[in-house]
């Protein structure tokens, strides 16, 4: 009996606009491997983000590019990065309406997990939508979980982290959120075919559900990534947590796929408490850049929020 295999959340797209020769080196690269689809002009649906790059505030026809309204959350948020190193810059970018805006030297991780923060900011403010027929359906089109009818696993790992962040800031605990990236899963659908790629992200799960302790949550989070929850768990021991699934990982066969190369693992850890976390969301993005941190390194691929 054939086994149905959900969909996948569509890549999110981002149009570039803008002074071209602003943009920081290697941000399609960066975006690309985030999981951006990047376009130069939209046709067809309109984008889930637009980023502007400027060489300069002063003078540029900011305005044209920002939008003069955005009735009820609509319009797509807005990014803008500038080149020069004007510190009033960002200001006047969200005075004119900016979604948000990075000035000087772009620390590309963070721009990715900032535009994922505003892509779900703009879906949760549009309760009317539905993403039950979307791609992924229970899932955003950033992989991230939906706030219209979630799947019961997504719905899990919000209420999960928000759990487990309450009560490590009531009595002094500390716990980890993790994205592990597989490689192996990117294009698997085209690879393997739609079925067998199925079956390859239900084993995966599966192994790393029995190689975790018991109180641990492992969820799928995209098409190639898994998030996980590691209760009274430090940096040191997520880090260990990592590097144990994924040897288990490496010496397991999996049908269509014999062996999962240690080298196309990646991860992003963070762990609260963080100064910088002020709230459940803020670990999501704090994760996410760090996995992007993780896939640049060339040995180990094992991110941290700093």
């Amino acid at each position: 009996m054939n086994e149905q295999v959900p969909s996948h959340p569509a890549r999110p797209k981002v149009l570039l606009l803008g002074d071209a020769s602003a943009r920081p080196e290697g941000l399609e690269r960066a975006l690309t491997r985030a999981g951006f689809q990047l376009v130069e002009r939209v046709e067809g649906p309109s984008a889930d983000a637009i980023l502007i790059t400027l060489s300069n505030i002063e003078g540029a026809p900011l305005q044209e590019l920002l939008p003069t309204s955005d009735l009820e959350g609509t319009d797509p948020p807005r990014l803008v990065l500038i080149a020069g190193g004007n510190p009033d810059g960002p200001a006047a970018a969200l005075a004119r309406g900016a979604a948000d805006a990075m000035a000087g030297t772009i620390h590309l991780p963070e721009l990715c997990a900032r535009l994922y923060a505003r892509i779900r900011e703009r879906r949760q403010s549009q309760p009317g939508v539905d993403v039950t027929h979307a791609p992924g359906g229970g899932q955003d089109s950033v992989g991230r979980p939906s706030t219209a009818e979630p799947e019961p696993e997504t719905e899990t790992l919000e209420h999960r982290v928000q759990e487990e962040f309450e009560r490590a800031r009531r009595y002094s605990l500390s716990f980890s959120l993790v994205i592990l990236g597989i490689d192996e899963l990117q294009g698997a659908d085209e690879r393997l075919g739609a079925q067998a790629a199925g079956r390859l992200r239900h084993e995966v799960g599966r192994t790393l559900r029995r190689e975790l302790r018991i109180p641990d949550l492992v969820v799928p989070y995209g098409t190639d990534e898994f998030a996980i929850v590691l209760p009274e768990t430090g940096q040191a021991g997520a880090r260990q947590s990592v590097v144990r699934v994924r040897e288990r990982l490496t010496s397991l066969p999996f049908e269509g796929d014999p062996r999962l190369e240690a080298s196309r693992f990646s991860a992003g850890i963070v762990t609260y408490p963080h100064p910088a976390a002020f709230q459940p969301d803020d670990l999501f993005a704090m994760a996410e850049a760090a996995l992007m941190r993780g896939r640049a390194q060339s040995i180990e691929r094992i991110g941290v929020a700093v």
